[in-house]
């Protein structure tokens, strides 16, 4: 099993689907992502910023 978290686009995936993007964690996150309280794990769930993304 498996499964894909979303959140909102940022600018760069906006145009290209408008209601969500899969999240991504920065590398520093990884760790308190999988050891945080739910409420605060969620808090990482954010778009990821556009200038560190590259659509092909």
């Amino acid at each position: 099993m498996f499964f894909i978290l979303t959140t909102g686009p940022n600018r760069l995936v906006a145009p290209i689907h408008h209601k969500a993007m899969p999240v991504r964690l920065h590398d520093q996150d990884e760790t308190r992502w999988l050891s945080a309280p739910l409420e605060e794990a969620l808090t990482l769930a954010a778009p990821f910023p556009a200038q560190l993304v590259a659509v092909a």
